[in-house]
């Protein structure tokens, strides 16, 4: 009963200790009044906690610019200059590399070409040397590194830490975490880069303090990713959140996944372009082609720089995908209820097109009036947002709260 009880009591002091460090991540400069009000929790365990914290340097006491009557509240926020993150964005062309502190402030950032001919066991360890390279000079100057987070497309097994397979890249069943972690020494945690992107919308984004809503991406892919009760709804076979996978169109293009007519063949990149070069060549006329030459030159952003320019051609094509996503989303709306729906990767460029339409068809089309009118905002984190993603696979493991069976 005393061993029972003992454990017990480690296990609450644990709970209130990480309810205080992520109370402060969520919510500083923030005074340890306010903490306590905040959590419920007595002034003197917060102050108590406070002391532990900034003696292990996750926390700090900063300078108050409020002036007030009688004693100053001390403001209290995360230390942003002793522990940092490495976050990593396996791409199919090249992998992204950054160094976060925990406010999502990259501090460093490399590109390093992949080389999709080479194995993948050796691409990773090649990967695993360079962030070494990188992680020396951090410990050097007595900064803590955390771990690493690991964000790529298409199958992730999270437990094992293994991509199943990314099709853009041809890897299947690639040990990521083990490779990573014995030639790194460091923790390290791999996710889709949907998921990873939806937590950088919870910890820093578009989704900072609600709980419920989720992030789509719209990019090279299309992916989804459910946040409820402020975790990732995760469901069985690791294919959760394929909405570039549900069928729009049944006699559409032929989809990489063996299905036709699926959302992503009529909404992502690759789809948009393989239009606008296709109606071109039979002689719709567009001033895009004042910007190349030749019809194969075209690239997605010359249509992105075209569409914000007005060019009717490349609007009507953009409303045909907004028409499509629109029906992608309200597929998603009357199935999870989200608060709002947040919408990132390439396609944001062009948001000002794409998002009245698509709150038209899903005032048209879902039920229930309020549901009507969830919100469609676009991601504040732009070209950033996959790499903070990554990194912020750490920041979830780091700052959530104990669950009783870990």
């Amino acid at each position: 009963m005393k061993q029972s009880s003992r454990i017990n009591v480690n296990l609450m002091k644990d709970y209130n200790k990480q309810l205080v460090l992520r109370t402060i991540q969520k919510h500083g400069p923030i005074s340890r009044v306010e903490v306590a009000n905040r959590i419920d929790l007595s002034r003197p365990s917060v102050s108590e906690i406070v002391s532990i914290l900034i003696e292990e340097q996750w926390i700090e006491e900063k300078s108050s610019e409020v002036k007030v009557r009688g004693r100053q509240p001390i403001p209290l926020d995360i230390n942003k200059e002793k522990k940092v993150i490495i976050g990593l964005e396996i791409g199919a062309y090249s992998t992204m590399v950054i160094v976060n502190n925990l406010k999502a402030e990259i501090l460093n950032e490399i590109a390093i070409e992949m080389d999709v001919h080479k194995n993948p066991n050796e691409m990773i360890e090649y990967l695993g040397n360079q962030i070494n390279l990188i992680t020396e000079r951090y410990k050097a100057n007595q900064i803590e590194v955390l771990g690493i987070g690991v964000g790529m497309h298409g199958l992730v097994d999270t437990e094992k830490g293994e991509n199943i397979f990314a099709p853009n890249l041809g890897w299947r069943n690639v040990q990521i975490k083990s490779i990573l972690e014995k030639i790194t020494q460091l923790k390290v945690l791999i996710d889709n880069d949907c998921n990873s992107a939806a937590l950088a919308e919870m910890w820093f984004g578009q989704g900072k303090d609600e709980s419920n809503f989720i992030s789509v991406i719209v990019d090279y892919g299309v992916g989804a990713s459910i946040i409820n009760n402020g975790s990732i709804f995760k469901g069985s076979h690791h294919v959760t959140g394929q909405v570039g996978h549900i069928t729009i169109d049944p006699d559409g293009p032929l989809c990489s996944c063996g299905n036709y007519g699926c959302l992503e063949t009529l909404t992502s990149e690759t789809a948009i372009l393989k239009k606008v070069k296709r109606k071109l060549k039979i002689g719709e006329k567009s001033n895009i082609l004042n910007q190349k030459d030749n019809i194969e030159d075209l690239t997605i952003d010359d249509f992105y720089i075209a569409v914000n320019k007005g060019d009717e051609f490349c609007i009507n094509i953009a409303h045909e995908v907004a028409r499509n996503l629109g029906l992608g989303f309200t597929i998603l709306i009357n199935l999870f209820g989200p608060r709002f729906i947040v919408l990132g990767g390439s396609l944001t460029k062009i948001s000002d097109a794409l998002i009245p339409i698509i709150k038209e068809v899903i005032q048209l089309k879902v039920m229930g009036e309020e549901a009507k009118h969830t919100p469609i905002i676009t991601s504040a984190l732009g070209d950033d947002l996959y790499t903070i993603g990554a990194a912020s696979l750490i920041v979830e493991d780091i700052f959530s709260l104990p669950r009783p069976n870990k």
